[in-house]
């Protein structure tokens, strides 16, 4: 068809109009007219519509000038820790500032919060946290003014290596990796004061940068949405994430503290088949039956025999290896053990007001850990021990035990949040019932003192809404 015969197609009469004065569809131009017209139309539309995205971005900081924005918050300078009075700095094009309603106190930070070790530089102590989103940085697209947001222990940028690679909690953002962990406010004498983590939490504001920032789009409680930054997603996360619990599997958790609770429900929503949770105090063993644990052991109890004792406990229904048995195995290769085996126990950082574990160093309920998972089970480290440890060479290499590092428990924070939060309403998990105290930032010696004695579970510092 030739470029007239094609303006002729595409004159049309309006019937309401004048049939003497055509309307012309594409103004008379050519099909190859109309499709260059159209792209550069696209082309446009995009081009506004990227600008109305920037501006919206950028309008938070514009309109608002954080610099110089008071707030308080607890400060480890010198050798002290206390509650201070701060002025804000300016942000980044990626940063958001959070006006925090909740940080959860996890024990890896009692030592920060009540040591009195000197300090290199004045900083704000935890990993995590949430709040509303006061402003934000003008290249911020995740996050908006006005939203309910988590700022998570770990971030999740999708980009990066190992975000592609399927090892986000390892995203190259994670502190001291990918971001800089500049001071974010000044105290009185104008000595900056960075953020713990380059997130801090025990503060009245959080700085943080966008990849932490995960929008929540929900009504649960501020304190429930607190506990995912840290330990309560942590623990679901465990049995959900590196290799999520089957139905009727047997699951072992070493340390019944607010992670192994939580990772207790996690497996309780997956219809684990065994719950074997293995704890000194008598309180978090009450504790782990009622959310459901099967059994609990408790290791200052016949130690030496712990590991066999679980092994058997997780044995196959018959030894006729035709009929889908198993045998016991040997000294050096058991093939019994668990599926699944969490270690969320721990060294002691302080003497525990409870009944203390039979190793202070957390070196003993790892080791146990590994040798009650079976061959070819997964054993996910959650905790932090104190000390080296040694396994035996060939059955490391040779028994088939996967062994993950629990880094957040393998969470892609933006993925798994929104997941974990729709259990929580359907009430398939209670991360509420964790949430043991919450105090203001005036107690929060108090309140690490009881994460400290692990008299306390799940502690959530509060702030004024």
């Amino acid at each position: 068809m030739t470029d007239e015969e094609n303006r002729n197609a595409n004159t049309v009469v309006d019937d309401g109009a004048d049939a003497s004065t055509p309307k012309k569809r594409g103004a008379g131009l050519s099909r190859r007219e109309m499709l260059l017209a159209g792209a550069t139309s696209a082309v446009a539309l995009a081009t506004e519509v990227g600008a109305q995205e920037r501006k919206r971005a950028g309008a938070a900081v514009a309109t608002k000038t954080v610099k110089g924005m008071p707030f308080r918050a607890f400060v480890r300078h010198g050798t002290q820790g206390e509650v201070v009075d701060l002025r804000l700095r300016d942000i980044t094009p990626t940063q958001v500032v959070v006006r925090t309603r909740g940080s959860c106190g996890c024990y890896t930070v009692t030592t920060a919060v009540l040591g009195d070790a000197p300090v290199a530089t004045p900083n704000i102590p935890n990993h995590s946290g949430m709040g509303i989103v006061e402003a934000v940085g003008a290249q911020v697209r995740r996050v908006r003014v006005g939203d309910r947001v988590l700022v998570s222990g770990t971030p999740w940028c999708g980009h990066c290596h190992q975000c592609l690679s399927g090892t986000p909690e390892w995203c190259n953002y994670l502190a001291p990796n990918g971001v800089p962990n500049d001071p974010i406010a000044d105290m009185r004498d104008k000595t900056g004061v960075i953020e713990a983590a380059v997130i801090g939490g025990l503060s009245e504001i959080i700085v943080a940068y966008e990849e932490y920032c995960v929008p929540i789009f929900s009504d649960v409680p501020d304190e429930q949405i607190a506990m995912l930054g840290d330990t309560g997603a942590v623990g679901i996360a465990a049995t959900d994430v590196y290799d999520p619990v089957q139905i009727g599997q047997n699951v072992v958790i070493f340390g019944a503290g607010p992670i192994g609770l939580a990772a207790v429900q996690g497996a309780k929503a997956k219809a684990a088949g065994q719950i074997i949770v293995v704890e000194p105090a008598r309180t978090r063993r009450e504790k782990a039956l009622g959310f459901g644990a099967t059994t609990v052991l408790d290791p200052n109890q016949d130690t030496a025999t712990l590991v066999e004792r679980i092994r058997g406990m997780c044995k196959a229904r018959t030894d006729r290896l035709e009929a889908g048995g198993q045998v016991p195995g040997n000294n050096r290769f058991s093939m019994r053990g668990a599926d699944l085996v969490i270690d969320c126990s721990g060294y002691d950082r302080f003497p525990p007001k409870v009944e203390p574990g039979p190793d202070p160093t957390g070196l003993l309920a790892l080791r146990q850990a590994w040798e009650v998972t079976a061959p070819g089970g997964s054993l996910v480290t959650l905790a932090v021990q104190n000390g080296d440890i040694a396994f035996p060479g060939a059955i490391f290499c040779l028994s088939g035990r996967r062994i993950f590092g629990g880094q957040m428990a393998g969470m892609n924070v933006m993925r798994d949040t929104p997941r974990f939060i729709t259990a929580m309403e359907k009430g398939q998990v209670d991360i509420g019932a964790l949430v043991t105290s919450k105090r203001p930032l005036d107690q929060v010696k108090a309140a690490f003192q009881g994460v400290a004695d692990r008299t306390e579970l799940g502690v959530v510092i509060t702030f004024p809404t």
